[in-house]
């Protein structure tokens, strides 16, 4: 009995001795400090590796055609407008002036009137000028040689010779004017062309500047339409 207490003593001081060099000679290990991302830094000598490019290389977008919207029901289309063609308008024709009138070549004249032998023996002596659409007609009763003369006349003439059937028999062109002191028995005469009945008296220069010539028809308008047969 008493060894076995003696060994139960020994047993209980080892483990005593046992659990004391234990606590004496072990370590806690270190708590791992807790590390933020935006602390980490690498250390010098580390190598990243690359990372893959995962984008796909860009190619060539091709635009595609706007998609026709279809109406919707009840819709209202407005119409496109239609451009006019423009019309250039038609020219107006030029009013014929009042009075009697003579168309002859390619232009008509007004005329004063010389039927009577007093008209006719005064004509445009004396009158100081005339407009370039204006001219004189002597009218006689019939056809026959006529002869002209240029007193107290102011500028020259062109004479137009014309026959009872209204064709011009000639003309007698760029008369000219007399100086005002030439003695009437000094005066120059005129003919006519042939035989006429009408004898036109115009501007020095209209007959050729209007195509006025031999065998042209003429005219008479205004007062004096289809008087005389022309």
């Amino acid at each position: 009995m008493a060894a076995l207490v003696v060994a139960v003593s020994i047993m209980a001081a080892l483990v005593s001795a046992a659990c004391t060099q234990t606590q004496g000679g072990v370590t806690e290990p270190p708590t791992e400090p807790i590390v933020t991302a935006a602390e980490t830094q690498l250390p010098p000598t580390a190598t990243m590796r690359a990372t893959p490019n995962l984008m796909t290389p860009a190619t060539a977008v091709t635009a595609l055609p706007s998609p026709t919207v279809p109406l919707t029901a009840g819709a209202t289309v407005a119409p496109t407008e239609t451009m006019e063609p423009t019309s250039t308008p038609a020219p107006t024709a030029t009013p014929l002036p009042d009075g009697p009138l003579v168309h002859i070549g390619d232009t008509v004249y007004v005329v004063d009137l010389a039927v009577t032998p007093e008209e006719r023996r005064q004509g445009l002596s004396g009158r100081p000028a005339m407009d370039a659409d204006r001219g004189m007609l002597f009218v006689y009763d019939e056809d026959g040689a006529r002869a002209f003369w240029m007193p107290d006349m102011h500028f020259p003439l062109d004479m137009v010779w014309i026959r009872e059937d209204c064709v011009v028999a000639g003309v007698t062109a760029d008369v000219p004017n007399p100086p005002l002191d030439t003695p009437r028995d000094q005066l120059e005469f005129y003919p006519s062309a042939g035989m006429v009945r009408f004898i036109l008296e115009l501007n020095a220069g209209q007959a050729a500047d209007q195509g006025i010539e031999a065998g042209g028809p003429v005219e008479f308008g205004g007062d004096i339409a289809g008087k005389w047969g022309c």
